[in-house]
């Protein structure tokens, strides 16, 4: 468990960056950033109520500054909200098992230094293209996660 929990926080720590950092390295073309027009936590409430008008359960929400306050690095707000339905992963595995690794979807928010709040998710047809016969599942997801991220947009 710790080992994980390092590596999250290693992971997390790459996600926060130093600004130069973040300069110097283009996101991949898969990741999609919308930025919220509302604050941090406002966002976090705004997306999790959003998945839920979609008929999905969050799963997990993760906390990376409380995993980062272990190892004596602060940053401004950070979540990671993981949502599914089993229904979907039962299509998933009936299709594709291989596909199974993908699941579950999530989005992670967060606060820059200036306040600015960022959305970021992977595009469902770049995460699921490896697997065939999820064609039709990775465009259903695509409109769902987009529906969900324009809630915070308003």
């Amino acid at each position: 468990m710790f080992s994980r929990t390092l590596s999250f926080a290693f992971t997390a720590a790459a996600l926060a960056g130093s600004p130069a950092a973040a300069q110097q390295t283009p996101p991949p073309n898969f990741l999609v950033t919308v930025r919220s027009a509302q604050d941090f936590d406002a966002t976090v409430a705004t997306l999790k109520q959003a998945i839920e008008g979609e008929n999905l359960m969050v799963v997990q929400e993760l906390d990376p500054q409380q995993m980062l306050r272990m190892v004596g690095m602060r940053i401004p707000g950070m979540r990671q909200i993981f949502f599914f339905h089993p229904r979907y992963m039962k299509q998933i595995l009936e299709t594709n098992r291989n596909g199974g690794i993908e699941a579950p979807l999530k989005v992670i928010v967060m606060e820059r230094p200036d306040g600015r709040v960022m959305v970021r998710y992977h595009d469902p047809m770049h995460q699921f293209a490896p697997y065939d016969g999820l064609e039709e599942i990775a465009t259903e997801f695509r409109g769902v996660i987009e529906r969900i991220v324009a809630s915070i947009r308003q």
